[in-house]
């Protein structure tokens, strides 16, 4: 399938790259090491809610392990960064995926050189998309009843999806809302969890191919003739 550059408008509402890591230093002293390797291209520097919750709850609760503590940002990109995990988003307007790209790389070449990485458990390439319909009347997919089809009516599907080396987690859901707006969200999350161990020396061939995954799964998904209607750039 020939794969879009581009479509518009444009429906990615965010775009990011997860990193879940094991450390060889103290936990507690993760944010500042990556914090000193990054400051340069980020003045702000926010705590996230999670700090607010006492460390013994933090460090007790496994669905908190790889949820960020701090959050850097520029006009562009935003960084969070807990004891275990990296993020990398290209918020709050999508800047297209060689920029956004060079920007993940460069930060991941920052990261490297400080050395306290032990290995990667974990990268995950997130897309989230919104459309002001009913997006199942848009998509090539379809949920039977007994060979009935649904109505789709407050649906929300979530399924896992293998794809050669990847696996995809998708969801859709026609019961979102943005900016006080009713519609749909496709929310693909293709990642690798095994075989990654030399990872920084293949960042740029795993996170391209994540990253065609994703798009190769999204528009798949997609009905041609309303694929047209969003004026693709081939």
């Amino acid at each position: 399938m020939k794969l879009p550059k581009k479509i518009n408008p444009c429906p990615i509402l965010d775009a990011l790259i997860e990193i879940r890591f094991s450390t060889n230093i103290n936990r507690d002293a993760v944010f500042g090491l990556i914090y000193n390797a990054l400051h340069s291209d980020f003045e702000k520097v926010d705590k996230l809610p999670i700090m607010q919750l006492p460390d013994q709850v933090r460090d007790s609760d496994p669905s908190l392990k790889f949820k960020p503590h701090y959050r850097l940002s520029n006009e562009n990109i935003v960084v969070q960064v807990g004891p275990d995990v990296i993020t990398i988003s290209s918020y709050p307007k999508y800047t297209g995926w060689n920029s956004f790209s060079s920007k993940i790389y460069d930060i991941l070449e920052k990261v490297q050189n400080i050395g306290i990485i032990d290995s990667i458990i974990r990268i995950g390439i997130r897309y989230i998309n919104f459309f002001e319909q009913n997006i199942f009347d848009d998509i090539n997919l379809k949920v039977t009843l007994s060979e009935n089809t649904i109505d789709y009516k407050n649906t929300v599907i979530r399924t896992e999806i293998s794809q050669d080396n990847y696996k995809s987690t998708l969801q859709i859901a026609n019961n979102a809302n943005h900016n006080n707006k009713s519609g749909s969200v496709i929310d693909i999350d293709t990642f690798m969890d095994n075989n990654i161990d030399d990872f920084f020396h293949r960042k740029k061939e795993i996170i391209d191919n994540g990253h065609e995954k994703e798009k190769e799964l999204f528009f798949s998904l997609l009905k041609e003739e309303f694929l047209n209607t969003l004026n693709p750039e081939y």
